[in-house]
């Protein structure tokens, strides 16, 4: 049986074969509906990435949950023997959604997700299920559901009132769960069960266990089954009804008449410090009930993950995790990271790669905390980069989404295995389109990066970062929702520090006990508004000569609540609330003052999107190294490798000692040196693998 280890150190390929409508339709012969009945072509694509030594093949395999007590294996097994015809020695993930079908949402009404505004009643809600006033993907789609294939969805998905299962709900956990051991009895008793090596458990919004609506900013879940949970999840946190009641600031009688926060009082922009902290008493039931939120998702998924695992005893992956890049994390579900880390039924997490300013000349990213995950688990990176043969996307094209050629391409795809590399994930090539990697010079390319990921894999990996970049997830339950905060103290803060010429680990706060802080030199607390007491206490035991930076407020928030005196201790700064008529963030101002007597190496940030130059100042007088002063270069890199990506062209890089070092992509030998010239051209690339003592 194949274990993690294989799944990391082996690339993985999906391909659209077997895409089909999510929630399952029939096409005209009665049959699950497939995008694309030819399946043909996604064959071929398969094949080319098996010749390529690509071992591990991916791709979405229909539940066969056709409806109540209705099942259909057509496609599931059309799509299993047209995987395993692409080689003998090609291993299997299926990826399957769990999302309920439409008939299931009309008999179990009170079972579905609700918007804010939407239906109360188990009639009304029945009533728009079905029509257009039910929301099918979780996110606005005028032109339906994907628009490559053969297929053309006629139907908008526009402004929809209620949308599928709440996330909340047990009868659909357990009606979906026995359509999972169903197809799992199936695939383990075929004849295909030896290469089957592990599950990706899939529902939620694009099957990525988000919750429906984030994209849109149609907040719910106001649905019956969810209202009852949190009053079930409030009753387990407080004790009794009137404990409730003065936690929450309001009467609360019964789950049925619970009234829940309303999308303005969760997420409405505010210019008070303290609301927008939620620092007051009435903002305890936001708290809660994202909280609760995440803690719902992650039961949810645990609970299909067990099943797998005790069935087959295979790797069990799903996406989540992503709070390093989406500022609505804590209404996505997706702030339950640690629990999932622990628990014993999880063995792989998974996203799509950042998609912003992931094309040439810039750094590119992940929307999950990867090192994090890899401390205890396996992150797997979805890498769906358009290549310059991704033609199918106009808005895509014109935005530099799509790399403009060959060159560009190649470029983009040594860096994403760079970065993956460096964070030691694992990693999938992904042809969302269609023939994306369909020529004889990418596929060479798919060849040799293969190679080079089996070779480095082979070595013993060490961080060289001297910079660490930490954030809390719970940070982002203890402030009302807010772009700028997220974006320019995490998310932008990364990716410049990536341009910056400083290679930095990135760790949530929980790992601080599991690392060791005196290898770096800067550590900056990047979203942090919350601070367990822990971490407060690892925090003043680092040593003196390190560098501490912080953003914004961070540690007013902690287990006995929400003090700025307390923020005020932590990082050695006094804080104020200012009035400045000239912000233009959506978070209230703030500014800060150095407290006499405090930690003399401490530096606070107040204000977001700093830019690589600035950070670069700031590392430099920390004493990290800077391994490129020049504008425009990526480097990422750990013991065994550094990979320099370079916009403009020109420049050096500069290594802390001298060794000696081997181009993959040249195949020039740079011996004994300490300064390595770049390539003049703009949108190049190197990757230096360093010879062993």
């Amino acid at each position: 049986m194949k274990d993690i280890q294989y799944l990391k150190n082996n690339p993985v390929f999906w391909s659209r074969l077997g895409f089909c409508y999510d929630p399952p339709l029939k096409n005209s012969r009665g049959e699950p509906l497939v995008f694309t009945e030819n399946m043909d072509p996604q064959i071929e694509y398969h094949r080319e990435f098996a010749k390529a030594n690509v071992k591990i093949h991916t791709c979405i395999l229909h539940l066969g949950w056709m409806g109540v007590d209705e099942y259909d294996y057509s496609l599931t097994d059309k799509v299993l023997d047209s995987v395993f015809s692409c080689g003998e020695d090609i291993y299997f993930i299926p990826r399957i959604k769990l999302n309920a079908p439409i008939d299931w949402c009309k008999e179990n009404p009170e079972e579905v997700f609700v918007y804010y505004g939407g239906p109360k009643t188990p009639d009304e809600i029945a009533a728009l299920v079905g029509t257009e006033k039910q929301d099918y993907f979780g996110y606005d789609a005028p032109d339906g559901y994907y628009r490559s294939g053969d297929y053309v969805d006629k139907r908008p998905n526009v402004g929809g009132l209620i949308a599928r299962q709440s996330f909340s709900s047990e009868k659909w956990k357990k009606d979906a769960n026995e359509a999972l051991e169903r197809l799992l009895d199936r695939l383990e008793n075929s004849k295909y069960k030896d290469r089957i090596i592990g599950y990706h458990i899939a529902y939620g919004t694009s099957g990525e266990t988000i919750l429906w609506g984030r994209i849109s900013k149609r907040y719910g879940d106001y649905g019956i089954s969810n209202r009852r949970a949190f009053f079930n999840y409030g009753l387990e946190k407080y004790g009794s009804v009137e404990e409730m009641s003065k936690a929450w600031h309001r009467a609360v009688n019964n789950a049925d008449t619970l009234l829940l926060p309303t999308p303005e009082e969760r997420y409405g922009r505010t210019t008070d410090l303290q609301t927008f902290l939620r620092g007051r008493h009435e903002d305890v039931i936001c708290r809660d009930y994202d909280a609760f939120m995440s803690e719902t998702n992650v039961s949810a998924l645990e609970y299909f993950a067990k099943t797998v695992k005790s069935k087959t005893g295979k790797l069990v992956g799903a996406f989540y995790g992503y709070s390093l890049y989406i500022d609505d994390a804590a209404y996505s579900g997706h702030l339950g990271l640690d629990r999932l880390l622990a628990s014993p039924y999880i063995d792989f997490l998974a996203s799509p790669k950042a998609y912003a300013r992931s094309g040439i000349g810039e750094p590119g990213g992940e929307i999950c905390p990867a090192q994090s995950i890899n401390l205890r688990k396996l992150f797997v990176d979805e890498l769906d980069n358009r290549t310059y043969l991704a033609t199918e996307n106009e808005a895509d094209i014109k935005s530099g989404f799509v790399a403009g050629g060959l060159n560009d391409t190649v470029t983009v795809m040594r860096r994403e295995i760079a970065k993956n590399l460096s964070h030691d994930s694992g990693f999938w090539w992904m042809d969302l389109g269609g023939g994306w990697f369909s020529s004889p010079e990418l596929m060479n390319e798919i060849s040799s990066l293969v190679s080079l990921n089996s070779f480095i894999r082979q070595r013993g990996r060490e961080s060289i970062a001297d910079m660490l970049v930490v954030f809390d997830e719970e940070s982002m339950l203890s402030t009302r929702h807010s772009s700028d905060l997220h974006k320019g103290f995490l998310r932008e803060f990364i990716t410049e520090t990536n341009l910056s010429g400083v290679i930095a680990d990135i760790y949530s706060a929980k790992d601080l006990s599991r690392i060791d802080l005196c290898r770096y030199k800067l550590i900056v607390f990047a979203q942090n508004v919350y601070m367990s007491e822990e971490t407060r206490r690892i925090i003043e035991a680092v040593p003196e000569e390190i560098t501490l930076a912080f953003s914004y407020v961070a540690g007013a928030h902690g287990e006995n609540g929400f003090s700025l005196e307390r923020a005020e201790k932590i990082t050695s700064h006094r804080i104020t609330a200012t009035e400045d008529v000239e912000y233009i963030y959506d978070f209230p101002a703030i500014s800060a003052t150095k407290i006499k007597g405090g930690r003399e190496r401490s530096l606070l940030f107040d204000k977001p999107y700093l830019k690589a130059n600035e950070i670069r100042s700031v590392a430099r007088d920390a004493g990290c190294h800077i391994y490129c002063e020049d504008e425009g270069v990526t480097v990422y890199g750990d013991s065994r490798f550094i990979a320099v990506f370079n916009k403009n062209g020109g420049g050096a890089l500069k290594l802390p000692e001298a060794g000696t070092y081997t181009d993959f992509v040249s195949g020039i030998k740079f011996c004994n040196t300490d300064r390595i010239p770049l390539p003049k051209v703009g949108g190049s690339s190197l990757i230096l693998v360093k010879e062993e003592d």
